[in-house]
């Protein structure tokens, strides 16, 4: 039980640190995830700095086993809370239920699909990846939900509210596209440890996966003594790995359940070692459809950069849009920074390869000028880090006015809120004056694209001043001037 204990409060350190952590980004994770350092490495010849502190939990886990999976991966520990919870209060199931290991390898199939992908330049990893998927639905769905309920609640007192404001609560109620189906992808892997305890981590997760190849020859297994051992079966149901070697996750629960202490930590030869068989076949099939994926990705018009997507606007310092599509991480980092609530996943802005990637929706929110958070919260350098000068400099997108809807143009009334809101020190919104009604102008020479006029503007049911990728500073193919 002292090993379990100890298990359970590594695990909950390590969430804890997550969550923490969460408001401002964290890094150190991402930075510990070998399958993001593995996948933008394949797909983009190149990764940040700090991704190459994987290595470390590569080398550990070739010593001492899946231990990250076990110990540390905040999203295997919520799957485990939640495996436990489910079997509390009845009785275990028989062993055979919780030891079908040929369908384990379904996740080395997934892994094998990801990596035939990066090689030809797609980095689709983040889907799945669990650090990614763990962070992306906190920060679109579970956050703003819990703000909502918090801001919603009454009888809070004044201390409390105050404190949660401070530290909690967003500036503003944070909204997101696409966080439906974020939140359904969610709830339905929690969901799925009913049918198995930890679906996921045996069933989905590519990262896992990776993490098994590493820790087929490890040296620290769990094993039984035979000599002790009188095949009674009590370690088998709340077995986290299924009773595999292979797929050991060290949580230890068998140590506690084994009534002859028959089950021990101990150093073995490699080669004595059960490792997981997926089948040499099914692998190269599964990475040969990575890779027609992502020829199919390369086909689309959006692909070839045959057609620039007007709704396509990426956060300043976003790289050149084919490698920003083979680092983004899909993580969401940079959406929960962003004071404004202007960044947002993608849909299909750029096609299925660009699934969850950010975007500005400007009616949600706009690019704050004095702000560079979503720069320095990047992990994987798709965003690049800016300072405050360099940042105002850049030009996410060109604002244009549909005169159909603006209210000078349209009904003759004059507005000046479009102009009132531009940031640039010299405004990027000029007026001529027609008939004694100001008429506003965008000049595009000083305009960045921030978004602020599409934001403020009175019409609401579609803004009369629309910003669109054009003119965008990181793809000069996609210029309005020459």
């Amino acid at each position: 039980m002292r090993l379990v204990w100890l298990r359970r409060a590594v695990q909950t350190v390590s969430l804890a640190l997550f969550v923490l952590w969460f408001p401002r980004g964290v890094n150190l994770f991402f930075q510990l995830d070998p399958l993001a350092m593995l996948t933008t490495l394949a797909a983009a010849h190149a990764v940040a700095a700090g991704m190459l502190l994987s290595l470390a939990t590569l080398a550990l886990t070739i010593l001492c086993g899946r231990w990250f999976c076990g110990w540390v991966c905040p999203l295997g520990t919520v799957h485990h809370v939640v495996s436990t919870a489910r079997g509390r209060g009845s009785p275990p199931k028989a062993p055979v239920a919780n030891t079908d290991h040929r369908r384990y390898n379904s996740k080395y199939y997934v892994l094998a699909f990801f990596l035939g992908a990066s090689l030809l330049g797609v980095s689709i990893s983040g889907w799945l990846d669990p650090l990614a998927f763990l962070f992306r639905s906190l920060a679109t769905v579970i956050y703003p939900s819990l703000n909502d309920v918090l801001i919603r609640t009454t009888g809070i007192s004044d201390p409390v509210y105050d404190f949660l404001r401070l530290h909690l609560l967003a500036a503003r109620q944070p909204h997101y596209y696409g966080n439906l189906l974020i939140g359904i992808l969610f709830g339905a892997t929690l969901a799925l440890n009913v049918v198995r305890p930890r679906f996921w981590c045996r069933y989905l997760c590519p990262l896992g996966a990776l993490l098994g190849i590493a820790a087929r020859k490890s040296l620290v297994r769990v094993r039984r003594d035979p000599r002790a051992c009188n095949d009674c079966g009590l370690c088998e149901p709340h077995c986290q790995g299924a009773d595999n070697p292979a797929e050991c996750l060290y949580c230890f629960n068998c140590r506690r359940d084994c009534p002859a202490s028959a089950i021990r930590l101990e150093f073995r030869k490699p080669a004595e070692a059960k490792t997981p068989d997926p089948g040499r076949r099914r692998v190269l099939a599964s990475g040969a459809a990575g890779f027609g994926a992502a020829l199919l990705f390369h086909t689309h018009p959006l692909g070839e950069k045959r057609s620039f997507h007007p709704d396509l606007i990426r956060p300043p310092g976003a790289l050149a849009e084919d490698a920003f599509l083979s680092t983004c991480l899909r993580c969401g980092e940079c959406m929960k920074v962003c004071p404004t609530n202007g960044i947002h996943p993608a849909a299909m802005e750029a096609g299925l390869e660009g699934l969850w990637t950010p975007v500005m929706k400007m009616t949600v929110g706009y690019c704050e000028y004095e702000c560079v958070l979503c720069t320095q919260a990047c992990p994987s350098g798709a965003i690049r880090p800016l300072e405050i000068a360099e940042k105002q400099k850049i030009r996410i997108g060109l604002a244009y006015i549909d005169r159909n809807r603006c209210l000078p143009y349209a009904y003759g009334r004059t507005c000046i809120v479009c102009e009132e809101h531009c940031p640039t020190p010299k405004k990027a919104i000029r007026f001529d004056e027609v008939k004694g009604v100001k008429q506003p102008r965008v000049d595009p020479e000083l305009c960045i694209g921030c978004g602020i006029c599409t934001n403020k503007c009175v019409i609401k049911a579609g803004p009369a001043i629309v910003v669109a990728s054009a003119g965008e500073t990181r793809n000069p193919e996609n210029g309005v001037l020459l």
